[in-house]
């Protein structure tokens, strides 16, 4: 003989606990991207990808606004790529990107 179907509160609870789970998840990792701050970095690197260009080619942008010759660019993206240091031009541009675009 089978039984009818009897209601549990567990059917209910748990779905709706496991719901609460993911959406206190989701708030949390809105707040704290919120909270980090973007970097100089990830600007260069979101400009770059933005208009399908190369990162050496966003140095060779604004390197004439501070009048850097071709071979001060070559040896200042040799250095960002093993030190991670942004020359000072570059960190202009990207100063002047961040308020254009509200980064």
């Amino acid at each position: 003989m089978k039984e009818a179907f009897v209601f549990q509160w567990p059917l209910l609870i748990i779905p709706l606990v496991v719901m609460a789970y993911f959406e206190l998840l989701r708030r949390l990792d809105n707040h704290w991207a919120q909270r980090t701050p973007v970097t100089d970095e990830e600007i260069l690197s979101y400009f770059a990808r933005s208009r399908a260009i190369s990162e050496f080619e966003v140095f060779k942008m604004a390197a004439p606004n501070w009048s850097v010759n071709p071979a001060g660019v070559d040896s200042d993206f040799k250095a960002y790529l093993q030190e991670g240091v942004l020359p000072h031009y570059v960190r202009d541009f990207i100063r002047k990107l961040r308020k254009e675009n509200n980064y």
